[in-house]
């Protein structure tokens, strides 16, 4: 909360009005007027701009206004355009936040009025509400277009205000895509949920499938242990042979200088060495042809049933 804001502030009613409450003996006594203990009070309040297709009902600085789609002035929406189908309902509180005024014409507005909840039968929600469309990248050039689009021309919801809670005691389901149709009655394609803090969608990611992450680093634990088997064994078969070369000895000759026989000890440890060796390799190129492709495909690759990333949900 700011430390500016003031329990009470009458800065923004105007000069006459003030004038008169500075002269009431009873207002300022806090008698009436002051809205102790939920009693009625004087407070600044902005006058809303009327189209003429709308119903307002007004009690303080609380609205319901019914008409059709207006994020803005009388031009904006499709209600500006002249369109059918665009009911739409707008609830809000505080217009003119953060220090309303009386003697100030306000219209919609969705970024600075302090709360609302916007019903529209046909809108373009992202854009009304300045939500961020998902970036562009090279492999996707059009995706910022195609995430605006999602919203536009179509029936929508809008909840803003400074803080926002949707509590459920037996718990809470978003859910998208119930319907192949949308409202207009055109196809709709799969489409997922987007976790976006600070309006900012630049770092976007799929979310982790926990099962799938689960099972997916099971088997990368089972491959490395194997791995480490395989360069024990072969580390154990190497010393063997090490220590088999530093002890070993040959047997002489009768001619000085001439050629000695193998050493009886080294040529098993050496053949045993070799073939281990032969068969860590063998195995390493397996491990590694099984990592690389059963592994990667199964859990890192998009097309598989077993991939690690949400296909649709997405967060940042």
């Amino acid at each position: 909360m700011a430390d500016n804001i003031k329990s009470v502030d009458n800065s923004g009613l105007s000069e006459a009005t003030q004038k008169t409450l500075d002269l009431d003996d009873k207002y300022k006594s806090g008698k009436y007027g002051a809205g102790i203990f939920g009693d009625t009070m004087t407070e600044a309040c902005p006058n809303y701009i009327e189209s003429p297709c709308e119903w307002v009902k007004q009690h303080g600085n609380s609205w319901i206004v019914l008409g059709r789609d207006r994020p803005a002035s009388r031009a904006s929406g499709y209600a500006g355009q002249g369109h059918t189908q665009a009911s739409a309902i707008d609830i809000v509180v505080g217009r003119g936040d953060p220090v309303p005024t009386s003697d100030t014409n306000v219209d919609p507005d969705f970024s600075n009025d302090a709360a609302r909840i916007y019903i529209s039968q046909k809108t373009d929600l992202d854009i009304n509400f300045g939500i961020t469309p998902n970036p562009a990248t090279p492999d996707n050039p059009w995706q910022a277009v195609r995430s605006q689009l999602k919203s536009r021309s179509v029936s929508g919801i809008g909840i803003k205000a400074d803080a926002v809670r949707i509590i459920g005691d037996m718990g809470i389901k978003l859910v998208t895509r119930t319907s192949a149709t949308n409202s207009k009655g055109g196809a709709i394609a799969p489409n997922g949920i987007e976790l976006i803090a600070n309006n900012n969608d630049t770092d976007l990611q799929p979310m982790i499938k926990g099962k799938n992450m689960v099972e997916a680093l099971a088997g990368l634990e089972q491959k490395v242990n194997e791995l480490s088997s395989l360069v024990l064994n072969f580390l154990k078969d190497q010393s063997s042979y090490n220590n088999t070369i530093a002890s070993h000895t040959h047997v002489s000759v009768p001619v000085v200088g001439g050629p000695t026989t193998p050493s009886i000890e080294c040529v098993p440890a050496g053949i045993n060495a070799a073939i281990s060796t032969a068969e860590a390799m063998v195995d390493n190129f397996k491990g590694r042809i099984n990592m690389n492709i059963t592994w990667h495909n199964r859990y890192l690759n998009p097309a598989s049933s077993k991939y690690i990333c949400s296909q649709y949900n997405k967060v940042n």
